[in-house]
């Protein structure tokens, strides 16, 4: 099955205008949300219903399906911008629902207010089929923002491929436990009592950037977190004064700067680099380049920032809990770098040169 983030045609590639003027709307509608937002995390209301009006959630799913008929640049570009802004609001959870419902033919799962997935590497579930059912039971631990979803979509690994099974909520059947992550957004375990929905509600998908999608997601999402951290950064040590001078002309502190600027473009290319061919394989890897990134720049910030950085009126900390956070959710990085090493022995020196060059 073909993504649902391709257009039948072959669509035109966002120009460095486009990005930018996308970025500059996504700047415009996520600022003021996310004042609004962040002294409560783990509720929706008002501000998610108005990513829902300008149809973010669906943004490059194709109009036939439901969506906005924009392309996977544009799904980053928002994305990114959830992160620069630390809007404690489920829109990558949503896009990526989105586009694996989209390409089941689900237009109707499309339309709903929220929709979520499981995450295999958080779940231990049980599928029998039989009778025209489908009967799952067990846990599916850290599904972001299952408490406010409409609809879930469990996520299973399946030989060749990967399949999602859809269940509307609330269901007798799925009791829902909250927690959160480290930047304090929401990730619950769901338990499934022998949940029966009919086998209608399942559907294959074998293109391999579909799974693929939050990863990348999250990847630019961490983009714009980095993005905001480093700019923080180096306005505090240009107004911050110590001796009589402000703490940038200190020569170790602005080569720590100029190293968070470097990161940030390597962050960027990576994204960018994945985005042109969203393979599983590329997409670990920058998920990998990104992680060491984020840790780094986390660091970085605070040691630059002091006391203020931890203070709770002042934004860095809501970024760089996000920098800590995201890159081990999804995939652990541990698995990642497992998988990467896996598909590089298995293509032989051939195969891994061949790579390289690519």
């Amino acid at each position: 099955m073909s993504s649902p983030l391709r257009d039948e045609r072959t669509p035109e590639p966002m120009t460095a205008d486009d990005t930018a003027l996308l970025r500059s709307v996504a700047d415009e509608v996520l600022s003021p949300l996310a004042a609004r937002t962040r002294r409560r995390p783990a509720a929706l209301g008002e501000p998610w219903e108005a990513l829902r009006d300008l149809g973010w959630p669906a943004a490059a799913v194709p109009e036939a399906l439901g969506g906005g008929g924009g392309d996977l640049g544009d799904a980053l570009a928002l994305a990114e911008g959830l992160g620069r802004h630390a809007v404690p609001l489920p829109l990558i959870e949503a896009q990526s629902a989105c586009a694996a419902a989209a390409a089941g033919g689900r237009r109707d799962l499309v339309g709903l207010p929220l929709v979520v997935e499981t995450r295999p590497r958080w779940s231990a579930l049980s599928v029998t089929a039989g009778h025209g059912r489908l009967r799952i039971s067990g846990t599916a631990r850290r599904t972001p923002w299952a408490r406010h979803a409409d609809a879930l979509l469990i996520r299973v690994i399946e030989a060749g491929g990967q399949r999602w099974i859809a269940c509307e909520l609330p269901n007798e059947a799925v009791r829902i436990s909250p927690g959160v992550n480290l930047a304090g957004e929401p990730r619950d375990d769901v338990c499934l009592d022998d949940l029966s929905v009919p086998a209608s509600s399942g559907w294959d998908g074998r293109d391999e950037s579909l799974p693929s999608l939050h990863i990348l997601l999250r990847c630019a999402a961490l983009v714009g977190a980095i993005d905001a951290t480093v700019a923080l950064t180096g306005r505090y040590v240009r107004d911050r004064e110590q001796f009589g001078r402000p703490l940038h002309a200190l020569a170790p502190v602005a080569q720590a700067v100029a190293r968070m600027r470097a990161q940030l473009c390597a962050a960027r290319a990576a994204v960018d680099a994945a985005a042109q061919s969203p393979a599983l394989s590329n997409v670990l890897a920058a998920h990998v380049d990104l992680a060491g990134y984020a840790g780094r720049i986390a660091r970085t910030a605070h040691d630059l920032h002091g006391a203020m950085g931890v203070t709770e009126e002042y934004g860095l900390h809501p970024l760089t809990e996000r920098l800590w956070a995201w890159p081990e959710e999804g995939v652990r990085q541990l698995d990642a770098r497992i998988e990467l090493g896996r598909r590089a022995a298995a293509g032989g020196v051939a195969g891994l040169w061949d790579s390289v060059i690519a």
